[in-house]
Parts: structure tokens; sequence; C-alpha cells
């Protein structure tokens, strides 16, 4: 895990990426990277307990592998740091949406996990009928804290199924055209 950087985008949002994190896209090697984001639920009338703060995980593009008219579509300074140039295109764009507790179910690794920060797991039914469990926080900073201390270690378990990730539909496509949208330079 030593390979792995982590930057901070926004109070409530992460950025992870490794080296060995990379698909194939048109014969071309796109390195990859992962954003947490602390989303509250409370705040968008969705949820009513003590708990409202879930994460999201989108699986991203390394900058350096964004499309320039990608990059200027969305980047608000001539210029951008790596942090705001992957912020302002997963504002403008989004990534790919990727469930990171089922890498392992949250009630399993509870006990491992319980040391970082309080939380709450709840079972929530998806759009598809499935049932998963889901932890919530308190607050933002203890699920980003969470985040970066479990959840970034837990991420490489991600990219070795990566394939089957991407295949997923995302409504207008799979995780494979989303990348390619990110990165094509078509």
């Amino acid at each position: 895990m030593d390979s792995t950087n982590m930057l901070e985008l926004d109070a409530a949002v992460i950025y992870a990426e490794d080296e060995s994190w990379q698909c194939d896209i048109g014969g071309k090697s796109v390195k990859l990277g992962i954003i947490f984001e602390a989303v509250n639920l409370k705040a968008e009338g969705l949820h009513r307990s003590e708990y409202p703060i879930v994460v999201e995980a989108q699986i991203f593009p390394q900058p350096e592998y964004l499309d320039e008219d990608v990059v200027l579509e969305t980047s608000e300074e001539e210029t951008p740091s790596r942090e705001n140039l992957i912020w302002d295109v997963y504002r403008y764009h989004g990534g790919v949406l990727v469930n990171i507790d089922a890498i392992q179910p949250a009630k399993a690794s509870c006990g491992v996990s319980s040391f970082v920060t309080d939380q709450q797991i709840q079972k929530e039914i998806t759009a598809s009928g499935q049932e998963i469990e889901v932890r919530h926080f308190k607050s933002a900073n203890d699920a980003l804290k969470f985040a970066r201390e479990f959840y970034v270690l837990a991420a490489p378990t991600i990219f070795e199924f990566l394939d089957w990730v991407l295949d997923q539909p995302l409504g207008q496509g799979t995780g494979w055209d989303k990348i390619r949208m990110l990165t094509s330079k078509e």
C-alpha cells in the first residue's frame, strides 16, 4: 500500500490512486483512482437518524489520463492544480459508482473496523431489489476518517474485479463507457 497516494479534494471528498490500478480502453492503458465522498442523506431529505452520512465510492481516471476536451469543458481554472482538476471533472461528470462495502459485508468487518469511528450498519434495498448493508456515520469527518483508514486499504480488491465492476450498467452505458468518455482522445 506504499504506492497509494491520497488527496483531499473538498471537506467531504478524498481521492486515492495507485500505480497498479488500471484498465485497458481501446488498446490504451488508463490508470485509475477512486473517489470517496461523504454524502449527507439528511440534507437531501432521505434520512432521519443521527447517522445520516454515507460514503459513496466512484472509480475515476487519474488526471493525466483525462481527455483534454473534458478538462477544458469542466475546469474553472486555466492551469488547475491536480486536486482541482480531479474535483472539477468529478463534480461535472462523476465516475463509476461502486459499492466498496461489497468487498466484505459491513457486519463481517465491523469488529475490525469499529475502532476507527462510530458507525451504524443499516440494511437497504437497491433499485434492483437487492438487500445490501450500508455503513452510516454521524459526521462527514467520521466518514472520511473511515474512508482513509479502512476503505482505501480495501480498495485494491475492487481493482481485482475491475472488469466485472465496469461491465455493470450505469443507466446509459456501462462503466467502460464512462471511463472511455472521460479519457477518449477522439
